[in-house]
């Protein structure tokens, strides 16, 4: 890295870049009541194309460690963003399913290398406590992207005119980063290091007890399947318009993100426990209620429910680190990314099968049921939380 870049403008640019990552995240979600008229697709087969974006997310974080080795940071950023535009280019220009899904590996494969990137990036240069808020960023993104469908859904009633918007602000990121390339044209080497381990250290077998705190994240899929059919639920079960559907899933993200940022600062004042209980008690009061039909107050709940999971993600991810030696913690947390990506692939494609089969009436039933087993995880792994 330069010795020129200061500080602040290493921030801004990763805040930036966090951003870009949240923008196409809340698409197919806010978008896809309108989007499969024009496609003429069903309501659950969103869960396939989120399944093949994922699962290509998937296989470009993992190819990440080799392709680190052959290119620099801003050459890994540019080209992710880049692949994002192509898929969201794709996704506003046609009508052909079979389009929109060759869109998917593109957005996809943008997304996952990125991600890896820029959190190995803000990890070696910014301070620790601006970490937190790269997340709270990425929630940012994802509520733009979220009020941008909805401005043009109810205004235009034209979900291509929001795709590329959201376009035009990708290529825009991605042109001032081209700008700032200098500021990351060092290469990743991360995964080079050789770490010696004492003896002690290599005895140390990792047991089944560990995978609690993974399992929890496999759950924690609720986030994900919530943006995703939120807005379809209430299309397909009240027959509300697209657009108020829409906004109904922007306040969701809007609630998430709020929550984060939000959660940096009762950490200085509060224990993370109590956040945690007190957040997961809120889950399981906004899960209720999303068997209410909609009305004014769903603006307020819809927007609580996003709030309520803001701070579960990165507070149960720092318990590892209590409860288990270094070792065993790094493993834990490293299941724990794994576990959270199996769940985002696996919990829409079943949903999406029983939302076919049984109606997308039971959304707030399956809901409960995660909020409930997230409740009974929580309490399990705070059991074993060194004192």
């Amino acid at each position: 890295m330069s010795k020129k870049v200061t500080l602040s403008t290493l921030v801004v640019l990763n805040f930036i870049i966090y951003i870009s990552l949240g923008l196409p995240d809340s698409i197919l979600g806010s978008a896809w009541p309108s989007m499969r008229q024009s496609y003429e697709m069903g309501a659950s087969q969103v869960s396939y194309l989120t399944t093949i974006m994922l699962l290509f997310s998937f296989f470009s974080s993992m190819l990440y460690t080799k392709i680190a080795k052959y290119l620099t940071v801003a050459q890994v950023i540019l080209t992710s963003m880049l692949c994002v535009i192509i898929g969201l280019i794709l996704m506003m220009i046609t009508s052909n399913p079979i389009v929109l899904f060759l869109a998917t590996p593109f957005m996809g494969i943008g997304q996952g290398a990125i991600d890896v990137t820029v959190n190995h990036f803000a990890a070696k240069h910014l301070p620790s406590a601006l970490m937190s808020l790269l997340h709270g960023f990425y929630g940012v993104g994802v509520s733009m992207s979220a009020a941008i469908l909805t401005f043009f859904l109810s205004t235009f009633s034209s979900w291509r005119f929001a795709i590329g918007a959201i376009a035009l602000f990708e290529i825009l990121i991605l042109l001032l980063i081209f700008v700032y390339r200098h500021h990351f044209a060092e290469r990743d080497d991360s995964q080079e290091m050789t770490p010696q381990k004492t003896n002690a250290e290599t005895t140390q077998k990792f047991k089944l007890g560990y995978l609690i705190n993974p399992i929890f994240y496999f759950f924690y899929a609720i986030e994900a399947v919530t943006g995703i059919f939120l807005a379809t639920y209430y299309v397909e079960n009240f027959q509300v318009n697209s657009a108020q559907a829409a906004f109904f899933t922007t306040l969701f993200w809007l609630g998430l993100m709020v929550g984060r940022f939000v959660t940096g600062a009762l950490t200085r004042f509060m224990q993370d426990k109590t956040i945690i209980y007190s957040h997961i008690g809120l889950l399981l009061l906004m899960s209720i209620t999303l068997f209410l039909p909609p009305g004014l107050y769903t603006m307020g709940t819809v927007f609580l429910l996003g709030l309520a999971m803001g701070p579960l993600y990165p507070l149960m991810m720092m318990l590892p680190n209590q409860m288990y030696p270094e070792l065993i913690a790094q493993r834990v947390i490293s299941y724990n990314v794994g576990f959270c990506m199996l769940g985002i692939l696996v919990f829409p494609l079943l949903f999406g099968a029983l939302f076919k089969i049984l109606s997308f009436s039971i959304f707030p039933t399956l809901i409960l049921m995660l909020t409930v087993i997230l409740s009974v995880l929580v309490a399990l792994i705070f059991k074993q939380v060194k004192k």
